[in-house]
């Protein structure tokens, strides 16, 4: 007879408690994936229950072991789990097997059970990068199955240095969240600190990695910047970890979290490694061209033409002033406007479904803009202006990054109202000197040379 089946009839019985069969048929009363099917009978005469969810539970493996009642047969079904390494547990590590998919082999009367491995995880298979434009590179993206993230990752590292370090969090849902690093590379305060972090975590339950940020940086006050980057391409990943960032992975997330993270972090895409180093720099500049663009052009278009008009040349004044004839508004009334309406189209094309975003994409850009000129709600220049601010808004790489420069742009419009050019100068001292006492995880948030000067150090 198998060791394991022999354990099954040794299981552990105590006169006036509850069974786990009771105990787990009352936990999952209400629920109707949940089943307990008799697979067979111990050499005392007891019943063997097999108690399980069917919805995550693999059919196959089920047909295997719910065959007819023999004890031959039955040993015969139990032996491929024999030496497995799963060992007898209580009712709580039976519970939270059962809601991992598990399945629990126990007597009628017994107060433990045996866990077994049936369970078959519903996941999408691996796929390209859906937020991520993929333009030179491995197409390949996360999944929301850990296990399948972890082997994309490996096969992009292929090194006993890589290393993964793994914990449940929640209270209500238990999650499982990997930490991985790659040894020799990463700093050993921050590996501790991060271990330290994730095991003090007390929350119902995390549902994507954004959520586990948020939980990560909830002591940072005013924290409007990202100080984690979330991707869901390996490749990324990959070379992250090699440099020394550290890496978190939510079970049932798509996306990694690479960490810690400063500003030009968020302005690098994956494909500058792959081109002409002279390319690359061309496009860092353009994408820093476009930051500078969308945060200070309608700041200055409101000090030029309401504020600091006498700054201007004569002829770009009268141009101005002759784009606005016959606008009831103030300038920052109409820019304000122009402004929100435009955060109001991206918002649209970005959460209506794609067969009909476009249209409305259309509809707003086109239609709209041409009916705010001809009513002279807002100038002919101030609609360019606003154009290129949203079209330089979209040419960041990090999208947690682009919504950040949507509300810094407001910042500086209304420093602009206040105080004209010197307002935008303030305000713009005032962001860097915020950047510069930010930190990601000990990292400074305005420097991209952390990891050699710590190496240095």
């Amino acid at each position: 007879m198998p060791d394991l089946l022999s354990t099954v009839y040794r299981l552990h019985e105590q006169p006036g408690t509850m069974s786990i069969f009771d105990r787990l048929a009352a936990a999952f009363l209400e629920s109707a994936d949940y089943s307990a099917a008799r697979i067979g009978s111990a050499s005392d005469g007891s019943e063997l229950y097999l108690c399980f969810l069917t919805s995550l539970c693999s059919s196959q493996k089920l047909d295997y072991l719910l065959g007819a009642d023999d004890g031959s047969e039955l040993s015969a079904r139990l032996v491929r789990y024999a030496g497995t390494g799963l060992n007898e547990g209580d009712y709580e590590r039976c519970e939270q097997a059962v809601c991992s998919g598990f399945a629990i082999l126990c007597k009628r009367s017994s107060t433990t059970g045996i866990v077994l491995n049936l369970s078959e995880n519903q996941y999408r298979g691996v796929g390209s990068p859906v937020t991520e434009n993929v333009l030179q590179g491995p197409m390949n993206a996360f999944t929301e199955n850990l296990d399948v993230n972890t082997a994309l990752i490996r096969q992009q590292i292929h090194s006993p240095n890589l290393k993964m370090w793994e914990t449940t969090i929640g209270t209500a849902a238990r999650v499982r969240v990997a930490l991985f690093h790659y040894a020799g590379a990463i700093d050993d305060n921050l590996l501790a600190t991060l271990k330290k972090q994730l095991a003090g975590i007390s929350a119902p339950s995390i549902q994507d990695s954004g959520q586990l940020l948020r939980l990560l940086t909830a002591k940072k006050k005013m924290n409007l910047f990202p100080l984690a980057v979330s991707s869901e391409r390996p490749d990324r990943i990959s070379a992250d970890l090699i440099k020394g960032k550290g890496v978190l992975i939510v079970d049932g997330s798509p996306f990694a979290l690479s960490l810690p993270a400063v500003y030009t972090d968020f302005w690098h895409s994956p494909e500058d490694q792959y081109v002409n180093p002279y390319v690359s720099y061309f496009l860092l500049g353009l994408r820093f061209l476009a930051m500078f663009f969308n945060l200070f052009l309608p700041a200055l278009y409101v000090a030029l033409t309401s504020v600091n008009v006498d700054v201007n040349r004569l002829e770009i004044s009268l141009a101005a002033a002759a784009s606005r004839e016959g606008v009831p508004y103030p300038v920052y009334i109409e820019t304000l406007l122009m402004l929100i309406v435009i955060d109001f189209i991206t918002e649209a094309g970005i959460r209506l479904p794609k067969t009909i975003s476009s249209t409305v994409t259309m509809v707003g850009g086109v239609v709209l803009g041409q009916a705010i000129i001809q009513a002279n709600i807002v100038s002919n220049l101030l609609v360019i202006i606003v154009a290129a601010t949203a079209i330089t808004n979209f040419i960041v790489i990090d999208y947690q990054m682009g919504l950040v420069q949507r509300v810094l742009k407001y910042f500086f419009v209304v420093g602009a109202t206040i105080a004209g050019v010197l307002g935008i100068v303030f305000c713009f001292a005032c962001l860097v000197m915020y950047l510069g006492c930010l930190e990601s995880f000990g990292a400074p948030y305005l420097t991209s040379l952390w990891a050699k000067d710590r190496k240095n150090a």
